[in-house]
């Protein structure tokens, strides 16, 4: 990984072979020139590489693979073996050349790299502090291209830090520019991406009419699950703005979902939401009840986090018993996990199902265990509010003297955040 110049290596060679630059030279070259060479002030040529590898006994490539070569090369080996241990300080190492050397393009890629890396991993910090040279990075080589990889990582990044507006004002550049080029796959991806904008702006409207100009481009789309989750979106707006062609959208992102069981069933539950709040209440619970049968067990804590989502829908619209159920099978199956953190949560849910049922001593108790569990993991923040929380239910119960114990422990502990 080790990035050195074409100077650097004949000089490495040279005193590893115990040659001095006469030796190296013979009567060939002057010995000022190679001084020159291996101090990166004159650029060998071609046949001088060639006499040099024969003299030290190395390969000619290597000699003549420049730092820009090897700087590819390295980014090249490093982004194909995905997010390694090394792989930001891989990359780190890399850009300090590219920057050296003014290779304005090679210092774009790699910063391109760090951003969706960050944001892979939802380092925002790390993007603020990068932020700036990526900027000044795509001025310094800029082209078409270039500017649709920027813009695309700069929407991306408003959208994960729920600057929604601002990241479908880039995703509209984008589709503008890959309209001119006909970049049709682009198009499609770009509108794909401004249509959640605005379902996460809650204007449905808005989205619904970006999505319906996507009909014609998913066909575009490389991938098949992404082609199933256009159709998933377009499902979803379609429940709201035009009922009839729900089932048509919803049956395409299933046919395209295949055997991948965990989408479909992901999909199930995001059109039960929906159906929720536009006031589908029994068909909601039916997608719900559908969605939990349908999500594969293989892997246990996947499925347990999924029951777990589902039972806190439920709670949210009072749908009590089919949320009790689904939440005894949550907590059966986080208990033979040992996983404390669902068993947390599971314990939580069932106390809430049952202060709404009335059952006010056995809420009492999955609260208290909940609250046993929560203290084993939880920051201060998280235990701030269930000590609130454990207020307000002793404040319901009648119980005064536990009620005012858990609020001067909110109270204390607020102060420590």
């Amino acid at each position: 990984m080790e990035i050195l110049s074409t100077g650097e290596k004949i000089k490495m060679a040279r005193v590893y072979k115990g040659y001095t630059l006469k030796k190296l030279c013979g009567d060939k070259i002057s010995v000022s020139k190679m001084s020159c060479i291996e101090n990166d002030k004159v650029v060998p040529e071609k046949w001088i590489l060639d006499f040099i590898a024969k003299q030290l006994d190395i390969d000619s490539d290597y000699l003549k693979q420049d730092v820009k070569d090897q700087i590819i090369k390295n980014v090249k080996y490093i982004t194909s073996c995905g997010y390694s241990k090394h792989y930001e300080k891989e990359l780190k190492y890399n850009l300090k050349f590219a920057e050296k050397y003014h290779y304005n393009d090679v210092s774009f890629n790699i910063m391109h790299f760090l951003f969706n890396y960050y944001l892979k991993n939802l380092k925002t910090e790390k993007i603020q502090l990068i932020i700036s040279k990526y900027y000044d990075c795509w001025h310094n080589c800029f082209n078409d291209e270039n500017k649709i990889v920027y813009y695309m990582d700069i929407a991306m990044f408003f959208f994960a830090t729920k600057e929604f507006s601002q990241a479908s004002n880039y995703y509209n550049s984008v589709k503008m520019m890959a309209q001119n080029m006909e970049n049709y796959e682009l198009l499609a991806r770009a509108t794909y991406n401004e249509a959640a904008c605005y379902i996460m702006l809650e204007d449905y409207e808005k989205s619904y009419d970006i999505a319906l100009k996507m009909v014609e481009l998913i066909k575009y789309m490389k991938d098949s699950d992404k082609k199933a989750e256009a159709y998933h979106m377009l499902a979803m707006l379609s429940l709201r703005k035009n009922m009839s062609k729900f089932e048509e959208y919803e049956k395409m992102s299933y046919e395209l979902y295949k055997d991948d069981m965990v989408h479909k069933a992901q999909a199930m539950y995001n059109y039960s939401v929906v159906m929720f709040e536009i006031g589908l209440r029994e068909k909601a619970i039916k997608y719900i009840s559908d969605a939990v049968v349908y999500y594969p067990t293989e892997n246990k804590n996947c499925f347990v986090k999924f029951l777990l989502t589902s039972v806190k829908k439920l709670i949210e619209n009072e749908v009590l018993d089919e949320a009790q159920e689904i939440c005894d099978k949550a907590l059966n199956y986080a208990i033979n996990l040992n996983n404390i953190i669902l068993i947390e949560k599971s314990y939580h849910y069932k106390s809430l199902i049952l202060q709404k049922q009335g059952k006010m001593d056995l809420a009492e108790m999955y609260m208290n265990l909940s609250l046993d569990a929560l203290l084993k993991f939880a920051n201060n923040r998280e235990i701030y509010k269930r000590y609130i929380e454990m207020g307000d239910m002793y404040y319901k119960i009648g119980n005064v003297r536990e009620s005012i114990k858990y609020f001067n422990f909110g109270i204390k502990l607020e102060k420590k955040i």
